[in-house]
């Protein structure tokens, strides 16, 4: 019988809990790497499955993570550095970005999204490579946006298919797909 793959959490922001949650249903999640703060739903979350947190978010400290647990994959949801081509390299990474890649690369996309008047917003995972949201989409949907949503509206319904879609991806991943590119 085949060993349960490992993955590696990054999760920064608002999108980690559900992450750890689509994950911990499929994959032996090695490790969190999350900022510690005793109040966090997500640390609270990982702590009561038995999912060891990393602290330190540094790049340093991210390689080290990953040199402590050696992971199958790494995850992505929610990191606020480029991750260097070295250190992506030795094993799939996948990311989750809330925005229609290849449009909407960077930060607070979901923000922009609204503030631009699109109509809608999206969750892209892809296979992560070297540059800024770079590499194959594995999964896309569009979700609309409505006249009186707030960014906090769009997060939960992207989180909550982050949530049922990521481990899939993972997968995928995991079995060679590279994604569209």
């Amino acid at each position: 019988m085949p060993t349960e793959k490992r993955v590696l959490l990054i999760g920064q922001g608002i999108t980690a809990g559900s992450a750890l949650q689509s994950l911990l249903g499929r994959f032996e999640v090695v490790g969190v790497i999350r900022k510690n703060d005793p109040g966090d739903d997500v640390i609270r979350f990982a702590d009561s499955s038995g999912v060891t947190l990393f602290p330190d978010t540094s790049l340093a400290g991210v390689a080290r993570a990953i040199e402590r647990t050696d992971p199958h994959a790494v995850v992505v949801s929610s990191y606020d550095r480029i991750l260097p081509a070295d250190l992506i390299s030795g094993r799939p990474f996948v990311n989750v970005h809330y925005a229609p890649l290849p449009r909407y690369r960077g930060r607070a996309t979901v923000n922009w999204a609204i503030l631009n008047g699109e109509s809608h917003c999206a969750i892209s995972i892809h296979a992560l490579a070297p540059g800024l949201d770079a590499g194959g989409i594995l999964f896309q949907r569009a979700v609309p946006i409505g006249s009186a949503d707030t960014v906090t509206d769009l997060y939960r319904r992207l989180n909550a298919i982050q949530r049922d879609e990521l481990a899939d991806a993972v997968a995928r991943r995991l079995d060679g797909d590279e994604g569209v590119p």
